[in-house]
């Protein structure tokens, strides 16, 4: 039980972090964009995602460390839907927007990890929440089927992207969606690799969580609202 509070209470402090994290994040950056420029990246979106679900889970396990209970296994999904979206974000960035730089080494890595916010954005954000679902919040019960919940996120803003972009309403904001500048084959390609990505990246909290997460099974009953 010992174990347990303590496991609960470093979920707490880490959702808390995160959550104070992406409001600084989401400042900078409505500051910097405005809000619609802001809100029209995919990192923007998945880390704001990201954001309200790590402080609905910090508000929950604070209850359940009164109460004595578990966190709820809907908000479970959510931050296992929060981490996919901010590994896509991750893996984007690193396999596709930084080959595309003209500045290669540090300069590519400065501009793309580290300067501004994207020490959040791009690679804090994704790496902290994806390991703390693994260790602290995972449903290690959940199925291939049910994990495919994962992709919802993407495919949402995927089904708003490229209309916008064929519409002339958005230009990208990133170079893959940007259709009237590449052949048809090429933009299908694109979004056949985006898919299969996507669709890869949701099995990785879902298996580790598996090796290294506690069962859900393990939740007290009742706890899963």
């Amino acid at each position: 039980m010992e174990k347990s509070r303590k496991r609960m209470i470093i979920a707490i402090v880490v959702n808390v972090l995160v959550f104070a994290l992406e409001v600084y994040a989401m400042y900078r950056g409505i500051k910097k964009n405005g809000p619609f420029g802001n809100f029209i990246f995919y990192t923007e979106c998945s880390n704001l995602f990201a954001g309200i679900v790590c402080a609905a889970c910090a508000v929950a396990e604070i209850r359940a460390l009164r109460t004595g209970g578990e966190l709820g296994r809907t908000l479970r999904w959510l931050k296992y839907m929060a981490s996919c979206v901010l590994l896509m974000t991750l893996f984007v960035v690193t396999f596709v927007l930084v080959p595309m730089l003209e500045n290669a080494g540090y300069p590519g890595f400065y501009m793309m990890y580290i300067d501004g916010v994207k020490l959040v954005t791009h690679l804090g954000a994704p790496l902290v929440v994806a390991i703390s679902y693994v260790l602290f919040e995972a449903d290690r019960a959940m199925t291939f089927k049910q994990s495919l919940v994962g992709f919802a996120p993407t495919l949402l803003y995927a089904a708003v992207a490229y209309p916008c972009n064929i519409l002339r309403l958005w230009d990208g904001p990133y170079p893959f969606f940007q259709v009237w500048n590449m052949p048809v084959w090429q933009s299908i390609l694109w979004f056949i690799a985006l898919f299969i990505l996507a669709f890869s990246l949701c099995q990785i909290p879902r298996l580790l969580a598996r090796r290294f997460g506690r069962k859900a099974a393990e939740a007290k009953k009742g706890s899963y609202r």
